[in-house]
């Protein structure tokens, strides 16, 4: 809930009351590059699908015909692999065909790929290609870095319903992307053009439209890969239209798998286990020949070189992938070591982070209980057997030095993200990315392993699943943290649903207790501010702002807050300072151009006001609290008809709770002017 304040002249407590609950390429000296063949390019990437629930991976459970269609017209790779179970990382890899190490993104939020990092759609589009992306989830959006290279970069989410907090959802289903990629193609007029559909539907929770949600009720997460199949089905049709099958290329890969429960994981991103490693890979076009079926691992970072050769070019220097073009004539291709890491468990959730190598026969886990898992004879990876091989061990360690880059312990620091971006990552349960923050990636600390049950709590308080109580759900994470009481994901988990349920002051102890507990950043501050606010304790807020603005500079949102505290304690030169500074770092701020408009009433300037409200509006058509005030100031110039708008707009957009005391006063003046 946001700050709410009351003021004095009837004008400005209303503007003050609406504001703070608102508040919440080629370089030189490079051989020039070879030339392409004009082939058109499309890539599919499916977020968190597991290649045994596809019918062309033997999978007889589930309806797939278009990705079986696909599979039959060219290669499957019945071992493709990824390098790290998250999304952003693992597309980084697919479009460099770098490792994680190199490449430098490391988890999902608080990593953004580098512009000088040459991607597929950078070579392309150097070339004379069109590229267009089209995304699907918050998780891929430009700030990350994947826009370089992309002329069009759809990353538009849809907008949340009345009175939601923040702008845009954080994902859409595969249809409305589809609908998005179709417009683009029809628009294409014989340029040679890369195309990059991202589908998310797979990704927790489970929630499939009609029919699959009937016809799969008791495997929802197959039905949400049944209703992805049939998007591309469209997409496919539409591609007919526009490039015919010998002078296209067609690519279908997921990032990742999904535990579902296997080893104790719910989702991805804890394990380095097949269930998450492994991934559907699919190949079709001019120079893959049809219903071939690929044994040998083939890896994420063999994406991008394998595209190129099929497009009659090397990749580029320093790729650390290879072409799987050579298995197609029977050949061997260079793929027996894949690289993997997840560096999740150690930023989001306080434990060690994993390192692997995998093998066709191998998979070494650095861990600290590390794992040697035989996948020729036991691919479920049930029984570990690093006691019975010592030898390989060797073998594999030093395989994994060397592909990870590893010469002692390595440094990583996040990036901090804007409020809303945090706001898009958390509900779909990731936390990177609340404050810049060092990490040492020594692999020491809590092995994953060990804490099989507080993931299982962690999961039952989450998942719509069975539908629990929000006490119940609450009773869940105050068990798990009890287990495990330096685990930042669950502090951030409790204290949404605290807040939720109205516990204010159970949330603030909780947040008081993460900070005591070394769970230091941006995200903890600015909550313990908007909580002490409530509580009527404006200066511990300021104070408690203060610090998240120093932390995270990024994180507008709480600065906003800050600018409301000091308004409502007379510190009108503060509030402006900070409203400048929101300004400076996001331009595009509708918050810091309405509370600029607040002050300009205080100076009883209305012209200015005016102009910094219909600023707001411009740049935030859903910003209730600016569409308010400028109401107010066209009733109060005699502009009726505006004024009435003004109004009707706030009224259609207001949270009815959260603008409980505000609402009935436009109604009753909304009744004056009509």
């Amino acid at each position: 809930m946001r700050p709410s304040f009351p003021g004095s002249p009837k004008m400005l407590w209303w503007c003050l009351c609406v504001l703070a609950a608102g508040v919440a390429c080629h370089r030189s000296g490079e051989p020039a590059p070879q030339p392409l063949r004009p082939l058109n390019v499309v890539v599919i990437t499916i977020d968190t699908l597991r290649p045994d629930h596809l019918r062309c991976y033997g999978y007889p459970r589930i309806e797939t015909p278009t990705l079986d269609r696909i599979a039959q017209s060219g290669a499957l790779f019945e071992n493709g692999v990824t390098q790290t179970p998250l999304t952003p990382p693992s597309h980084a890899s697919i479009f460099t065909g770098l490792n994680p190490p190199t490449h430098k993104v490391r988890d999902t939020g608080g990593f953004v790929l580098s512009p000088s990092t040459p991607t597929l759609a950078t070579l392309l589009q150097q070339r004379g290609w069109d590229t267009a992306a089209f995304i699907s989830s918050s998780v891929l959006k430009r700030r990350f870095g994947f826009a370089h290279g992309f002329a069009v970069y759809d990353d538009q989410m849809p907008r949340p319903g009345k009175g939601h907090e923040f702008l845009e959802d954080a994902e859409r289903r595969a249809g409305d992307t589809v609908d998005r990629a179709v417009q683009w193609l029809d628009q294409r007029s014989g340029k040679p053009f890369f195309l990059w559909v991202h589908l998310y539907d797979p990704h927790t929770p489970y929630d499939p439209p009609s029919p699959y949600r009937e016809q799969y009720k008791d495997r929802p997460y197959d039905g949400e890969i049944a209703y992805t199949d049939r998007e591309i089905g469209r997409l496919m049709d539409s591609l007919k239209g526009k490039s015919p099958p010998d002078k296209t290329l067609v690519a279908v890969l997921s990032d990742h798998g999904e535990s579902l429960g296997e080893h104790g994981e719910y989702s991805h991103g804890v394990f380095l286990y097949d269930s998450t490693l492994r991934i559907a890979f699919l190949l079709a076009g001019p120079g893959v020949p049809s219903g071939m079926r690929v044994k040998p691992q083939a890896r994420t970072i063999d994406f991008l070189p394998t595209i190129l050769e099929l497009m009659g070019s090397a990749a580029p220097p320093g790729i650390e992938g290879v072409s799987l073009v050579p298995f197609f004539s029977g050949k061997d291709a260079d793929t027996a070591i894949s690289y993997a890491e997840t560096l999740y468990p150690k930023i989001n959730l306080g434990w060690a982070e994993l390192r692997g190598i995998r093998t066709n026969q191998w998979k070494y886990i650095r861990a600290p209980r590390p794992e040697l898992y035989d996948l020729a004879r036991d691919p479920g990876e049930t029984a570990n057997v690093l006691a019975e091989h010592p030898s390989e061990v060797r073998k594999l360690e030093a395989h994994l030095a060397a592909a990870g880059r590893l010469a002692g312990p390595e440094k990583v620091e996040t990036t901090p993200m804007d409020e809303k971006t945090l706001a898009q990552l958390k509900t779909l349960g990731y936390t990177s990315g609340f404050s810049s923050r060092s990490f040492s990636l020594n692999g020491q600390g809590v092995d994953p392993k060990d804490r099989l049950a507080v993931l299982k709590l962690m999961d039952a308080a989450e998942q719509p699943r069975p539908p629990l109580s929000e006490p119940r759900r609450i009773e869940l994470l105050q068990q798990a943290i009890r287990m495990d009481p330096t685990n930042p994901l669950l502090y951030y988990s409790l204290g949404s649903k605290l807040e939720k349920s109205g516990r204010y002051d159970d949330a603030m102890k909780l947040y008081r207790a993460a900070l005591a507990k070394g769970i230091e950043n941006g995200r903890l501050r600015s909550r313990l501010g908007d909580l002490l606010v409530r509580s009527g304790k404006k200066a511990e807020a300021i104070a408690e702002y203060e610090k998240a603005a120093v932390i995270n500079p990024a994180d507008v949102a709480s600065q906003a807050n800050l600018a409301t505290a000091y308004l409502e304690l007379g510190r009108p030169a503060d509030a402006e300072r900070v409203y400048r500074a929101i300004v400076a770092i996001e331009p595009s701020s509708g918050a810091a151009q309405n509370g600029l408009g607040v002050l300009a009433i205080q100076r009883q300037d209305g012209t200015a006001a005016r102009g910094y409200f219909e600023k707001a509006i411009e740049l935030d058509p859903d910003l209730v609290e600016a569409h308010l005030n400028l109401g107010l100031l066209y009733q109060m110039a005699g502009e009726r008809s505006r004024a009435r708008a003004c109004f009707e707009r706030f009224l259609a957009k207001a949270s009815p709770r959260q603008y409980a005391a505000v609402i009935p006063k436009v109604r009753a003046a909304l009744a004056e002017l009509q």
